[in-house]
């Protein structure tokens, strides 16, 4: 009997979709040539399926003393699970909690938002200056601003201030973010209304004592020598600590000396006044921020907590109304996770992974990547292979973004450990990933 087959058969290979094809290329086959046709497919396919299973094995095997207490997802680009690690466990994430933050302030504010700085004359002739939380402003930004300043008071014939005013009204008074200690560690720095150089100096001490300042475009000031007076000799960047008084009037000095730079004059000793700006006062300048997407990038190359915190803080007033305070914040991000990425039952405390109380699976992570895919490109990369972004606190170490394939695709992936005999162990976990599924 002679019977017309289909000139191809499949047969699958593994759970990965791999198939087995055999062609056959003719008009008429009989029935029993057929059946050998198919049996020695078969027996031929087993081998190759073995191969397959035992190598799997082989890499569970391999990798599983690295993930001990941890946890672990890898989906490809219409979110198949590659690699699943306990991916339902609560964990804390860290440093990575920062791409779910820079995700909720690029869509609702927009990734051209840029951060209003105001300068006013008062009626007594101080320069006032309110803030609206800018992290991006360092001494560079003071240069630019005292240049915009010196034609437009000359053209008012102001011939000396008396002093400067600092508005950080837009913020809420003394707030401490979860997690942030006491240290003298740039990581501790306060957040503000009003900020400069990250509420940072940086300075360097000689073994005799002397100090200078470690980069050439910011002087010491009297705050600054101050702080600098117990800290070991070397180069160190110090925060300036929690208190609001005491980081404004260290705003307040730096830019005394940018305005002296550029020949404005300013009666000494310097006067500081911390209230809000007089309503009679005229406004003379608006300095704006780099464009949010620029202050995003940086937040997520340097990991910087106050910078995150700062965005939180902003988003949460632009929408709840001012003063910024950390509850709105909290509120803004918590709403953006569950309505907009569609997260349930997660713990979230602050905006920058500081806090130990933020709790995420990494099933809820991935999620945010997803969502957060058309941004990728403003993450760090690594080794060429990775965008991505890691988190470590003590007995923790994360590492999330996009594995970027040969084919160029994003693949997004979460490794978060607790308790690693070591931090390294989340790029190696990520290292074998990679190898072992592209």
């Amino acid at each position: 009997m002679n019977t017309r087959l289909p000139e191809t058969l499949y047969f699958n290979k593994s759970e990965t979709g791999t198939r087995l094809s055999v062609w056959v290329s003719v008009s008429h086959i009989s029935l029993s040539i057929f059946v050998i046709v198919l049996l020695l497919s078969f027996f031929l396919s087993v081998p190759a399926s073995y191969a397959e299973t035992k190598k799997t094995a082989t890499f569970v095997h391999k990798i599983r003393p690295y993930l001990k207490n941890g946890s672990a997802l890898v989906v490809d680009q219409q979110g198949n699970e590659l690699f699943s690690y306990n991916p339902d466990r609560k964990m804390v994430p860290a440093s990575i909690l920062k791409i779910a933050t820079a995700d909720a302030v690029l869509s609702e504010l927009g990734e051209d938002y840029r951060i209003p700085t105001q300068f006013y004359l008062t009626a007594d002739n101080y320069l006032a200056v309110k803030g609206y939380g800018d992290p991006s402003l360092v001494s560079e930004s003071l240069t630019d601003i005292a240049l915009q300043l010196k034609p437009i008071l000359k053209k008012l014939n102001n011939n000396e201030l008396k002093g400067i005013v600092m508005d950080s009204s837009f913020f809420k008074a003394r707030q401490k973010i979860n997690g942030q200690s006491n240290s003298n560690n740039p990581y501790d720095a306060s957040i503000g209304a009003l900020v400069v150089n990250y509420n940072t100096i940086y300075v360097h001490k000689s073994r005799q004592g002397k100090l200078s300042s470690a980069e050439p475009q910011t002087p010491l000031t009297p705050t600054v020598r101050k702080l600098a007076r117990k800290i070991p000799f070397g180069k160190q960047r110090i925060n300036l600590g929690n208190n609001e008084e005491q980081n404004l009037v260290y705003f307040a000095e730096l830019l005394y000396y940018k305005l002296s730079e550029q020949g404005i004059a300013v009666s000494t000793p310097l006067a500081i006044m911390h209230k809000p700006v007089p309503e009679d006062s005229i406004k003379l300048y608006t300095h704006y921020s780099r464009p949010l997407s620029e202050i995003v990038q940086q937040l997520l190359y340097y990991s910087n907590n106050l910078t995150a915190n700062q965005l939180l803080l902003i988003l949460g007033a632009r929408k709840y109304g001012m003063p910024a305070d950390l509850p709105k914040g909290q509120k803004a991000l918590r709403i953006f996770l569950s309505q907009t990425i569609g997260l349930n039952d997660f713990s979230l405390n602050e905006g920058s992974g500081l806090s130990r109380q933020n709790r995420f699976t990494a099933r809820q992570f991935i999620k945010i990547l997803q969502h957060f895919e058309p941004y990728h490109y403003l993450l760090r990369a690594y080794d060429e292979k990775f965008l991505a972004k890691t988190g470590t606190l003590n007995g923790i170490a994360t590492f999330a973004g996009y594995m970027i394939s040969p084919q160029n695709k994003t693949i997004p992936f979460v490794i978060m450990l607790k308790q690693p005999k070591s931090s390294h162990y989340r790029y190696k976990i990520a290292e074998m990933l990679y190898e072992h599924l592209l």
